[in-house]
């Protein structure tokens, strides 16, 4: 399944930029020349990751729609491209609030992986149900033993965390033991790895 990626930049050659060190089999390239496109893709599209550059964030009229679109949805990992002396406002970073800056000329890869972290660490595995399942409602609920569903929706997301934490670390512990086991592996088949000739 390919992450919808928006890039909204002024400048085409990170546009460009962005298109090659972006895979297409991993990433939907969604992007926007200036703040008007931006916002036109917001409405349409449900990013799992925003790129924008500093320069767009000069236009201040359309700045307001950008800030109720971002604020509406779930925080989405936003990563900022600023000009080094290019100033940036102060209240931009307030409502921004950017997973990272990256002050051209920056290293591609860095801008790659940081963007491939945030979008993995959002991702739900697939053996994960969205929802867990209710338990039957009872017809007449016993005094006292309500439960506010605003606190049965927190408690869900808390054990799909807690489920989730526990399938990375156990991912952790298998590729452990997985690498363990290929350098004994090849230990054993190197010369002189542990296996005498016979005269």
């Amino acid at each position: 399944m390919a992450y919808n990626l928006i890039v909204a930049d002024s400048s085409p050659a990170i546009r460009r930029l962005c298109q090659s060190i972006f895979s297409e089999e991993t990433f939907r390239l969604h992007l926007a020349g200036n703040l008007d496109e931006l916002n036109q893709l917001l409405e349409t599209v449900n990013p799992e990751a925003l790129i924008i550059g500093s320069s767009l964030l000069e236009a201040t009229d359309s700045l307001l729609p950008l800030q109720a679109r971002l604020a509406a949805g779930n925080r989405v990992p936003v990563f900022l491209l600023a000009g080094t002396f290019e100033p940036l406002p102060r209240d931009c970073r307030e409502w921004l609030k950017p997973d990272k800056v990256f002050l051209k000329p920056f290293y591609s890869e860095s801008l790659a992986e940081a963007v491939r972290e945030a979008v993995e660490k959002r991702r739900v595995p697939d053996t994960l149900p969205e929802e867990l399942p209710d338990s039957p409602v009872k017809e007449k609920p016993d005094a006292g033993s309500q439960v506010s569903p605003a606190l049965l929706r927190e408690l869900r997301h808390l054990v799909q965390q807690e489920v989730l934490e526990a399938e990375r670390e156990l991912e952790k512990r298998l590729r452990a033991s997985l690498q363990a086991t290929n350098r004994a592996e090849t230990k054993s088949r190197e010369p002189g790895g542990g296996q005498e000739s016979g005269r």
